[in-house]
């Protein structure tokens, strides 16, 4: 078979698609415009080459840490309590797993405006305002938090590999101390909840003894009998664990019914007490009889208030005593696993990637010229052709079209 049958056969063939470009036309093309192709291939290929010869190199240091574990927070103790709806009020709140939320304190901006202050990221990033430098410092900084283990990690890139270590540790030192500012776990929200009290508590003694010196001043009477006294501080001790079973139900009352267990328990030794304080008092009298007059009765009054005062704080202390050991007994809030290094090799850019996508992308747009200049070329001795080209100019206005 000669050669021009063999061309003949193969145009014949169905080489040949619907809009009559065949095999032989594409090959021929890319023959007459391989120089154009090629071209374009090295032009773009030296241009992808002198990007990425230019880029700075970039380092990216990796630390990982274990947030604190607990039991329950006060939110999630709040969404078990709803039951069947816990899954519904927690799409709702935003709220997927513990560990979210300590990536969302690292994106915080006071803990970033803390590390651009330590760092002095501003000026380093050349930056005007400080909510341009968090927007590059968050662009440079990816925290991962793994749900299955519970691990959550922080890589930082920069150029420097010692900056960016430094950087990923101190994310771990800022979040110690954002912690320890705010009350994360459920010690220590106790913890915080009875310090306040125990801080109120100590103003109002102080007030109470205040006024029952006063008292005493008025009266006369320095000091009360012993059974008086034995009975004041019963009633005042009473009186403080039914303070103390109020506030605990207070408390609850934000994130348990009333058909709660531990609820039900406090309310019935609430009752409980309040019987044995009535009974107590109408068993000794107090603030009753005749025989007394009123500035003695302004001083068992002032004198009850001391010791209800020095109760309750007594017991808040005891209470915030048990809080302090629970939260000991979590441990550290962040236990760093693995502590960033400065990394030793870069991690971007792959100079290779960008040569290699800059030269397919340059052969890309040399098939599409060639094709283009080809299609020029023929609708010199095509009239349909040549019609159709000027159909296309007219249609993207640079032609003017024919009145």
């Amino acid at each position: 078979m000669t050669i021009p049958e063999f061309s003949e056969r193969i145009q014949s063939t169905s080489l040949q698609n619907e809009d009559g470009v065949s095999l032989i036309d594409v090959i021929t093309a890319i023959g007459e415009e391989k120089r154009t192709i090629f071209g374009f291939a090295i032009f773009f290929t030296l241009i992808g080459l002198i990007v990425s010869l230019s880029l700075p190199n970039v380092f990216t240091a990796k630390t990982t840490f274990l947030p604190p574990q607990q039991n329950q927070s006060g939110a999630a103790s709040a969404l078990a309590s709803l039951g069947g709806l816990a899954g519904l009020a927690g799409g709702s709140l935003g709220i997927k797993s513990p560990d979210e939320l300590y990536v969302a304190f690292l994106q915080s901006d006071t803990l970033q405006n803390n590390l651009i202050q330590q760092f002095k990221l501003q000026s380093l990033y050349e930056k005007k305002t400080l909510g341009d430098t968090r927007k590059v410092l968050k662009a440079n900084v990816k925290t991962i938090a793994d749900k299955k283990s519970g691990i959550v990690s922080i890589e930082v890139d920069d150029s420097s590999p010692i900056l960016a270590a430094q950087i990923a540790n101190a994310y771990v030192e800022e979040l110690r101390k954002l912690l320890d500012r705010l009350a994360v776990t459920d010690a220590q929200q106790r913890r915080v909840f009875f310090e306040k009290l125990i801080a109120k508590t100590k103003d109002a003694l102080a007030l109470a003894e205040l006024e029952s010196k006063k008292a005493q001043e008025t009266s006369g009477v320095v000091s009360l009998d012993a059974q008086t006294a034995a009975a004041i501080k019963a009633s005042a001790e009473l009186r403080a664990q039914i303070a103390l079973r109020e506030v605990q139900i207070r408390a609850m009352s934000s994130y348990a019914t009333s058909q709660n267990a531990d609820v039900q328990r406090l309310v019935a030794e609430l009752a409980g007490l309040r019987a044995e304080l009535e009974k107590l008092e109408h068993g000794t009298g107090q603030d009753k009889g005749s025989d007394k007059s009123v500035g003695a009765l302004a001083n068992l009054r002032a004198f009850r208030e001391v010791k209800y005062q020095e109760a309750v704080l007594d017991t808040l202390v005891k209470q915030y005593e048990l809080a302090r050991v629970e939260e000991a007994k979590e441990g550290p809030l962040i236990q760093q696993v693995d502590v960033a290094v400065p990394p030793e090799k870069k991690s971007k850019p792959n100079r290779s990637i960008i040569v290699i996508m800059a030269m397919f992308g340059g052969l890309m747009i040399g098939l599409i010229v060639a094709f283009m200049r080809r299609r020029l070329k023929m609708a010199i001795t095509d009239p349909a052709l040549a019609e159709n080209i000027r159909i296309m100019f007219e249609a993207w206005g640079l032609r003017k079209k024919n009145i």
